[in-house]
């Protein structure tokens, strides 16, 4: 496993957000911005979380919330890989998100100001 991808997704214990979340939100960071691209083998659920210092269930939730969300594809005895159809205005939308998360947590700020902020911007309907 790269050392660039273990330091690319070191886990802020002292953060609100889950590990999990962090996983997640890492592993979708580096998709959107090319580091991993499409056909990528993720690294082995246990591999991972060795490396992270985290459960094998905290990289296990991850993996399957990113295939939920079509971003990897898991493939028996072949591993998990970067899906091809993660170019799509969801996948941008959830870019955003990261990023925006990104500014929030430098700022200090947890999810519930940051959602509370986000909702500000839309107009009731």
């Amino acid at each position: 496993m790269p050392a660039w991808l273990v330091s690319a997704l070191s886990i802020n214990t002292g953060s609100t957000v889950p590990p999990y979340e962090q996983v997640r939100t890492g592993l979708l960071d580096l998709i959107h911005r090319k580091r991993l691209p499409v056909g990528s083998k993720l690294p082995t659920v246990r591999a991972l979380a060795s490396a992270l210092g985290v459960a094998a269930n905290t990289v296990a939730r991850a993996y399957k919330e990113l295939e939920q969300a079509a971003v990897v594809t898991a493939r028996p005895r072949l591993g998990t890989v970067v899906a091809q159809g993660n170019d799509t205005a969801e996948s941008q939308l959830a870019a955003a998100a990261v990023a925006y998360a990104q500014v929030a947590r430098t700022l200090g700020y947890g999810p519930r100001e940051a959602t509370r902020q986000l909702e500000a911007v839309f107009p009731a309907s």
